[in-house]
């Protein structure tokens, strides 16, 4: 419990450091990150930035107006006045009086969203984001768009928000599997250059061998199995990789702590670096694949940690011709032989 406790300070405290630079590298006092507690815009107000709610209650009266795009994790979230962006929620709870007005998208992932009748939302309202349609059996794909990069506010959050799901997968990933992610990250570290080559080779080959498959019809559940497997091992080198770079920062640290605790630091850490840098056009993709392709190198290279690579093999004692006595002799050949063929040498000496 006590490891728990620390790595949820921890991870607050680095989401409250890192998030006013964010802020004001915008350029806008007006913005207005809430957590916890309560905040009220009340009528005749207008907040011409962004809006960001970790838990809480915020109320936005009639008449009030929000320039900006309210993200908002956790909490609840009571809209009657106008919002002239969109409205991104992670879980909590959105309600739309007869007087809201929102301009844009409202999308609600894990959330509940209560509309009156007289609310306007101009945009789309996406509560079920849409699962990958099988061919055959539903004729599309349909995914709701998430323009994420509207703001710097909503890109971070959303940047955070992945950061801490991320590690807190790596906690249960750690306390189940600790001999496994131990194995991956020492060959994610030892063998980089084969773990990366292998895994670009799997990311290059996997898109084509998934297309014949499908292709076939028959063996459409077969592709669907394969994505998902390399999805988790994916996953799976990602947090491995985050173990390891917690490992090392504790060394840095010259303490001792927990695989849990490292785990999830080096997670978060490691998250929030990659997927910043993936902002970046062109090559910050080109450092995700890397990245990724390396956990997941490592991950097939110890078939899912099952075993460290490359494999170790002991080696025959060898004994030393001065070590060679009567005594030794005659063990070894009671050893070596057949337990008939050492009988034969005994009725033979009688």
């Amino acid at each position: 419990m006590k490891t728990i406790v620390r790595i949820t300070a921890l991870l607050v405290l680095l989401a409250v450091l890192a998030l006013p630079s964010t802020v004001f590298a915008k350029g806008l006092a007006d913005d207005k990150v809430v957590f916890g507690g309560t905040y009220t815009l009340e009528s005749g107000e207008t907040l011409d930035g962004d809006l960001g709610i970790f838990g809480g209650v915020v109320v936005l009266e009639e008449d009030s107006i929000v320039a900006g795009d309210i993200v908002m994790f956790g909490g609840a979230l009571s809209v009657s006045g106008e919002v002239q962006g969109e409205i991104i929620t992670f879980g909590g709870t959105l309600t739309l009086s007869d007087t809201a007005v929102v301009a844009r998208n409202v999308v609600s992932l894990g959330g509940l969203v209560h509309q009156a009748d007289g609310a306007l939302v101009s945009g789309d309202l996406v509560e079920n984001p849409g699962a990958i349609m099988v061919p055959g059996l539903i004729q599309d794909i349909r995914m709701p768009v998430i323009r994420l990069g509207v703001s710097p506010v909503v890109n971070f959050a959303w940047l955070l928000a992945k950061a801490i799901l991320w590690a807190a997968l790596a906690i249960l990933v750690v306390l189940f599997l600790p001999t496994q992610t131990g194995h991956v990250a020492h060959t994610a570290s030892s063998q980089p250059l084969v773990s990366g080559g292998v895994g670009l080779l799997t990311a290059v080959l996997l898109p084509p061998v998934m297309l014949l498959l499908v292709i076939t019809i028959c063996l459409i559940p077969v592709s669907a199995l394969l994505g998902i497997a390399v999805a988790v091992a994916w996953a799976f080198g990602l947090i491995s990789l985050g173990y390891e770079v917690g490992k090392r920062l504790a060394g840095m640290a010259k303490q001792e702590w927990a695989p849990a605790l490292a785990a999830a630091l080096g997670t978060f850490i490691l998250i929030l670096v990659v997927d910043g840098i993936g902002m970046i056009p062109c090559v910050g993709a080109i450092v995700q694949l890397l990245v990724g392709a390396l956990g997941l190198g490592a991950v097939l290279l110890t078939r899912f940690g099952t075993q460290l690579y490359p494999v170790q093999v002991v080696a025959p004692s060898v004994v030393s011709p001065a070590e060679i006595t009567p005594e030794t002799t005659a063990s070894s050949s009671v050893v070596d032989s057949p337990s008939g063929s050492s009988e034969e040498a005994g009725l033979k000496e009688e």
